[in-house]
C-alpha cells in the first residue's frame, strides 16, 4: 500500500530505537515453521502436536481473495492473494452471540506480521432465516510499483449505491465455531466514483472481489 514520505521516515526513525523488534517477530514465525515441518516428518503420534502448531499460526485456515478493477489502458488487472495468518486474540477472527438469535462475524487474514496485505470480511448472521445484515469487505495489497491504491473496499456505509455484497454461508456451527463462507463483492463505477480514492484501487473504474474461508472462530458473548 502507498505510503507517504512522513510515514516512511518515522518508521526509519523509529527502526533506530527498535531494530530487533520486526527481525524477532520474523524468526519467530520462522521457528514454528521449522517446528511444523520438524514435527510432520516425525512419526504420526506427533501428528496432532503438528496440527495444533498450524492451527496457532492460522496456516491452516486461511482466507483466498481474487480482486479484479479497471485499468486506465480499458484493461483488467488481477490480484491475487492466499493469507495465513491471524492473530490470536479477536483481532482477526470472533464470532459474537447478541442473545437474540443473531451473531457478529468478523474474519480476517494476513501476510505475515506486517499486516500489509490481508483481506476480510464482517456481517451479523441470523441462522435460523439465514439472513445476512450489514455485510462490509475488503481485500488489500501491498504494490508500489504501479499507479493504483492498494485496496478494494466494500461497505454501503461508505457510499450507498452500486456497491454489491453476497456472502454464501456453507457451514455455521456457533456450538464450534465452524463457519465456511464464499463472499463476492462488487462495486460499479458510481461506488468508486463516489467513495474516497483511498477505498478502491482505482477511482471511476468497477471493482471485485471474491473471498473464500474454511475455519473456525473464537466464540464471544455480547455483555
Amino acid at each position: 500500500m502507498k505510503r507517504s514520505f512522513i510515514v516512511f521516515s518515522l518508521l526509519v526513525a523509529g527502526s533506530a530505537f527498535f531494530p530487533s523488534c520486526n527481525k524477532d517477530l520474523k524468526d519467530d514465525i520462522k521457528t514454528l515453521r521449522n517446528r511444523v515441518e520438524t514435527l510432520k516428518q516425525q512419526n504420526s503420534g506427533l501428528g496432532k502436536e503438528a496440527d495444533e502448531t498450524e492451527h496457532l499460526l492460522g496456516s491452516d485456515e486461511p482466507m483466498v481473495a481474487v480482486t479484479n478493477f479497471g485499468d486506465n489502458n480499458n484493461g483488467t488487472r488481477t490480484v491475487e492473494g492466499t493469507y495465513k495468518f491471524k492473530a490470536s486474540d479477536s483481532r482477526t477472527q470472533r464470532m459474537i452471540n447478541n442473545g437474540d438469535g443473531s451473531y457478529d462475524i468478523y474474519i480476517e487474514r494476513i501476510n505475515e506480521i506486517y499486516w500489509y496485505e490481508g483481506a476480510w470480511v464482517a456481517f451479523r448472521y441470523k441462522p435460523a432465516t439465514k439472513e445476512i445484515i450489514n455485510p462490509k469487505s475488503a481485500h488489500y495489497w501491498d504494490n508500489d510499483f504501479d499507479a493504483y491504491d492498494d485496496r478494494a473496499r466494500y461497505d454501503s456505509n461508505l457510499y450507498p449505491n452500486g456497491v454489491t455484497i453476497n456472502i454464501t454461508v456453507n457451514n455455521f456451527n456457533p456450538a464450534t465455531g465452524d463457519i465456511a463462507l464464499v463472499v463476492v463483492s462488487s462495486a460499479t463505477t458510481e461506488y468508486t466514483s463516489n467513495v474516497n480514492s483511498y477505498y478502491v484501487p482505482n477511482q471511476g473504474k468497477p471493482v471485485s472481489t471474491r473471498l473464500t474461508f474454511s475455519g473456525k472462530l473464537k466464540l464471544f458473548t455480547r455483555d
